[in-house]
């Protein structure tokens, strides 16, 4: 049986770029879940300070920016934060690096909390 020489050449140029888009394709979806984690607990974050008595929308704001910059994670657009008369609702929306093409650019979470209320001692 006679070898072709540069047979192992060919296979390695149709393999190797093959190899490299599944391992950038994992590297993607792994930076989609990790922004999606920051987003997340940012927005839990923010969420339990403008819940917390006292706490208002500002407070939730700048508390969910604050996690987002200390997570490593780049804002895509400042928080939003509804304050209700029960319940606070942020979201927090990241940038998503971009490797492989076709994945989301940005990633958004929304957290809702219920508002912590003082309730007398006597009213109880």
């Amino acid at each position: 049986m006679r070898v072709e020489r540069g047979e192992v050449s060919a296979e390695a140029v149709i393999i190797v770029p093959v190899v490299f888009l599944i391992l950038l394709f994992g590297v993607q979806v792994a930076t989609v879940f990790h922004a999606a984690n920051i987003a997340t607990a940012a927005a839990a974050q923010g969420a339990a300070a403008a819940a917390a008595m006292g706490g208002d929308a500002i407070s939730g704001e700048r508390v969910a920016t604050m996690s987002v910059a200390e997570l490593g994670g780049r804002l895509n657009s400042i928080p939003v934060v509804h304050v209700g008369a029960d319940i606070v609702e942020v979201s927090v929306r990241i940038d998503v690096p971009q490797i492989v093409p076709g994945f989301p650019s940005d990633v958004v979470r929304t957290v809702s909390e219920q508002r912590e209320l003082f309730i007398e001692e006597a009213d109880r």
